[in-house]
């Protein structure tokens, strides 16, 4: 439950920075009414920004920006977006630094994991996506006028994904359905190593709290609010170990259009959860352990056609498993980028790289229904 309350707060927090209509001298934004149809929204003018003035911004955005975020913002001239990007950045300093301090100062007790990781991940949601957009807006960015697209009443895809270890290599067939059902959304999926070594199967089940219904369109607020739960069955014949996964999280994305109108096409998405794992190894030893789940990512919207963004996933015992981080190595996940863009008529096309332990491509072939 405190999971639920502290995601609610952190998105409140950063959607009521919109509160602040505040406009720098000189300046002349079009409000942003989310009643309006997608193609009868006012466009507003892209930052008239000399060339120089635009690479001290990417400068400032990229080196003082990293802890002073908003820094890009400022050098541009807008301070509005500036204040609100060091506001986001700090709220989320003050929440990883509180959790990091409740995790250290008690040796890791399991009293003080338990809301003291969420709070580390959440906040460096807050913390790194607030400087991704401010490095995104110094670069021009402001250019891109994104419109998001809601979900496909349902979809299939098939796909390869290629794992890169240190020790082996491996190529996945995969597939994977949809299917949205009102506020319900099942989903399955599968993958089958080429050489027989292995394979995955994932059953989830989400319900939509907040956000648009399915339609497949482009609409003019992608932010939404769901819970999952999901299965997962992962066989690993080489190694003779099997995973079972059963775990249940709360997912959040909010248009940072709510923080401020240059941001319009942009995103922020946040994650925490917990699970149940259980391993077998040999066919004869059983282990069950507990799953701490956290995830984040800032995205951008590619024209009205999909969607880009960076991720860090907290999990560890996926396929691309943990960054060997030194000392931290076995706490920090994985990192990743992502894209999914409609190439022509209900065709798609997805592709992701993930890096932890190993290095996980996947490229995908989508169709996705809808009205």
């Amino acid at each position: 439950m405190y999971r639920l309350v502290a995601l609610a707060t952190v998105l409140a927090a950063v959607s009521t920075a919109h509160a602040d209509d505040s406009v720098t001298p000189g300046e002349k934004r079009a409000p942003l009414d989310l009643a309006l149809k997608d193609d009868d929204k006012p466009k507003r003018a892209p930052l008239e920004v000399s060339t120089l003035r635009r690479i001290a911004a990417v400068a400032a955005a990229i080196v003082p920006g990293f802890v002073v975020h908003g820094a890009g913002a400022f050098v541009l001239g807008e301070r509005r977006t500036g204040k609100r990007l060091a506001a986001v950045g700090a709220l989320g300093l003050g929440a990883a630094a509180l959790g990091g301090l409740a995790v250290g100062l008690s040796g890791s007790s399991p009293y003080t994991i338990w809301p003291g990781v969420p709070a580390i991940v959440l906040g460096s949601g807050l913390l790194f996506p607030s400087w991704f957009a401010d490095i995104w807006l110094a670069a021009g960015g402001d250019r891109v006028h994104g419109v998001p697209r809601s979900s496909p009443t349902w979809s299939l895809e098939l796909g390869m994904t290629w794992l890169h270890e240190a020790y082996r290599e491996r190529g996945l067939a995969r597939f994977a359905t949809r299917l949205e059902l009102g506020r319900l959304g099942l989903g399955a999926g599968a993958m089958v190593d080429s050489e027989g070594d292995g394979h995955t199967g994932e059953v989830e089940v989400r319900w939509r709290l907040r956000g648009p219904p399915a339609t497949n369109a482009p609409i003019s607020d992608g932010s939404r609010l769901y819970l999952r739960a999901a299965t997962r069955y992962n066989r690993d014949n080489p190694d003779d170990v099997s995973q079972l996964t059963f775990e249940t999280e709360i997912v959040g994305r909010l248009d940072l259009q709510y923080l401020d109108v240059l941001l319009d096409a942009t995103f922020l998405e946040l994650s925490t959860g917990l699970g149940m794992e259980g391993v077998t190894y040999a066919n004869a030893v059983h282990d069950w352990g507990s799953l701490l789940l956290g995830r984040f990512a800032w995205g951008m919207y590619l024209g009205s056609r999909g969607e880009a963004s960076l991720f860090y996933d907290h999990r560890r015992d996926s396929m691309a498993g943990g960054l060997p981080a030194w000392r931290a190595a076995g706490f920090f996940g994985s990192v990743g980028a992502s894209t999914t863009a409609v190439i022509t008529g209900p065709w798609a096309l997805r592709a992701e790289l993930e890096i932890g332990n190993a290095w996980v491509t996947t490229i995908a072939l989508r169709y996705q229904g809808g009205p």
